[in-house]
């Protein structure tokens, strides 16, 4: 245990994934001044025209002024490689890579639980094919580690991998937590640069109040919805100078702060997987704000009409019910205010 953990303390101080050297964390953040973006669940096909929402939303993220200074992806970039047949689960790699490589800015990639290959008891390939897991994504979208960490003018960010791959009854599968190892790893590498401020991505969450939202009594936010080891993982931050973590999955944009970590749900990128806006709100993503050691942020939409397939009933059904409630809500307030 002692030798694997000095393993892990040097493999976090020569700097895993895209940190930069001592002297370059020397930069003061007290004189940061950029933004950046956070994408997350564009769930990239070429149904409901997916692949041209998303260029919608890349010509959106372009359009900005000042120009951010790098996007961070959320994870399930692509529809799906869980429940799809390989050879469309490729198609939408290549369509994800084709449309985010007209960005104007770097990018960086959260890995999401539908961007991997046939982890899931609904997958369309043998369990012993060997390009299941996380490997054609990573490759796709070039990633060499699937969690790691960079430094920005004096900001510190961390990228997790919220998959922990398992084997199941039915073969390879996946649970929603970051495991001991990696965390390990986040121990270390938040030691190296304490006292930078830091954002911390991930695309299972830390914190989700679907349950409460909804009245769930199955309490629906500990069921899929966040990580297993949510507690340790905000131990482990909350001794650190961690200002905010950007998490996705629910498409249900939220916020909650807790002991001064501000944990962000993004707005999907694909609202309700490119199936309109039922859910409540309309595509976009996340704008954050960087001001010496100040963070803000904003959430930011973008126009795009959904293009069902003639088999989207389910879709229609739950537009015209989102859209009876709102009238409901409407035609309430009338009558509660006396008009």
């Amino acid at each position: 245990m002692t030798q694997r953990r000095s393993f892990l303390k040097k493999l976090a101080i020569s700097g895993v994934g895209l940190s930069l050297t001592s002297q370059g964390m020397a930069n003061s953040f007290s004189e940061a001044n950029f933004s950046f973006l956070h994408l997350t669940d564009a769930h990239v096909r070429r149904k409901r025209k997916g692949d041209l929402g998303f260029e919608a939303c890349v010509q959106k993220v372009n359009s900005l002024s000042p120009q951010p200074s790098f996007v961070l992806y959320g994870g399930d970039q692509v529809f799906d490689g869980m429940y799809t047949e390989k050879e469309e689960y490729l198609d939408q790699l290549s369509l994800f890579s084709s449309i985010s490589s007209k960005l104007q800015m770097p990018s960086y990639h959260c890995i999401g639980n539908h961007d991997i290959f046939g982890r899931s008891s609904r997958r369309k390939t043998s369990p012993n094919d060997p390009d299941i897991g996380k490997k054609l994504y990573m490759d796709t979208v070039g990633m060499e580690q699937s969690y790691y960490s960079f430094n920005h003018q004096g900001w510190h960010f961390v990228i997790m991998d919220s998959l922990l791959e398992v084997d199941a009854d039915h073969g390879p599968s996946q649970t929603h937590a970051f495991g001991k190892e990696q965390l390990e790893w986040l121990r270390f590498d938040l030691g190296k640069h304490h006292g930078m401020p830091t954002v911390i991505v991930t695309h299972i969450a830390a914190f989700n109040n679907i349950g409460q939202i909804n009245a769930s009594p199955e309490l629906l936010a500990m069921n899929h919805m966040v990580v297993a080891d949510t507690k340790e993982f905000r131990e482990i931050i909350e001794r650190h100078t961690v200002k905010a973590v950007l998490q996705g999955h629910s498409h249900i944009p939220e916020d909650y702060r807790f002991n001064d970590i501000w944990y962000i749900t993004s707005q999907s990128v694909s609202a309700a997987w490119w199936g309109g806006n039922w859910k409540g709100y309309e595509p976009g993503f996340t704008l954050l704000e960087v001001r010496g050691e100040e963070l803000s942020w904003k959430r930011i939409s973008y126009v795009w009409e959904a293009q069902l397939e003639p088999e989207d009933n389910l879709e229609r059904e739950r537009i015209q019910e989102y859209k009876n409630f709102l009238e409901d809500q409407r035609r309430l307030r009338k009558e509660e205010i006396g008009q």
